[in-house]
């Protein structure tokens, strides 16, 4: 009785054969996905950013965003606008975000890649009071005018140091006629200094930048659009960091319509809106 047809030695080695391949492209597609994770891997780079506080929320949610996309991974050094100079001596970064004076200087420096600047985004400046506190009408500058003669105290960031919210404070008080006449009750002082006096109710109006709102603290208004100026921000590629393609893409994200919405999100706006290009002057 035939219980099926013959297996020889033939059919054996063929068996084998076959077995042989299968493990062998098996094997061979293993080793093809290993070596384009372990690609992947070595291509991910670290992109080492300088930057001013004014930036930092927006330029962190940004950052989040792009390492997801690319597996590169960026770090922030926070810094004052008046620490940034002394940073740069003592370490080694990729990129930098300023205001465009600044940026403007260290480009004339030879500190920026050629032709590597980026628009990003500007800032206008806000009148707060403490929370919880009567928060006075400042939408024209006639009211503006009546709350700071009204006020017993103000503070807003030195105007001798440049690139900073208490330059735009001191030319809006100057246009009002009345710098020379609130000194005797004006207490300049740093963000997290003047930001504790009015919360705590020491300082009755402060100037801040309206992406660097402290806690503690309500916004009356921003400046009013005759007296208001802008912190303008940019980006670049130093010229001793990393000429790594991520940290160009970086920059180029930074500035993309996909990174908008977190500009706006920390309360600057994007260069797009009062800009025709990106592209940097």
């Amino acid at each position: 009785m035939c219980r099926g047809p013959f297996r020889g030695p033939l059919f054996a080695r063929q068996q084998f054969v076959d077995n042989t391949m299968r493990a062998s492209l098996h094997t061979t597609a293993l080793t093809a996905l290993t070596l384009i994770a372990s690609s992947v891997l070595a291509t991910a780079a670290e992109v080492r950013v300088l930057t001013v506080g004014s930036t930092q929320v927006a330029a962190k949610a940004i950052a989040a965003d792009f390492e997801k996309q690319t597996r590169n991974q960026v770090t922030f050094t926070i810094r004052p606008p008046f620490d940034i100079d002394k940073e740069l001596a003592a370490k080694t970064f990729d990129a930098i975000i300023l205001s465009v004076p600044a940026m403007d200087n260290h480009d004339e420096a030879g500190d920026l890649a050629p032709m590597s600047r980026v628009a990003l985004a500007r800032v206008g400046v806000g009148v707060v009071v403490k929370e919880g506190g009567p928060v006075p009408d400042v939408s024209t500058p006639e009211k503006l005018k009546a709350a700071v003669l009204t006020a017993r105290s103000l503070t807003y960031t030195d105007p001798a140091t440049p690139n900073t919210s208490g330059v735009i404070a001191g030319a809006a008080l100057a246009k009002l006629g009345i710098l020379d006449e609130v000194k005797g009750k004006t207490r300049h002082a740093a963000l997290a200094v003047g930001g504790e006096l009015v919360a705590k109710g020491e300082v009755e109006l402060g100037f801040f930048n309206l992406s660097e709102i402290p806690k503690g603290v309500t916004v009356a208004g921003a400046l009013p659009a005759p007296l208001q100026g802008y912190t303008v921000y940019e980006a670049a590629v130093l010229s001793k960091g990393s000429t790594a393609e991520a940290v160009t893409a970086f920059l180029r994200y930074l500035a993309s319509a996909a990174a908008a919405a977190h500009w706006s999100g920390a309360k600057l706006e994007p260069a797009e809106t009062y800009m025709p290009t990106r592209a940097s002057r």
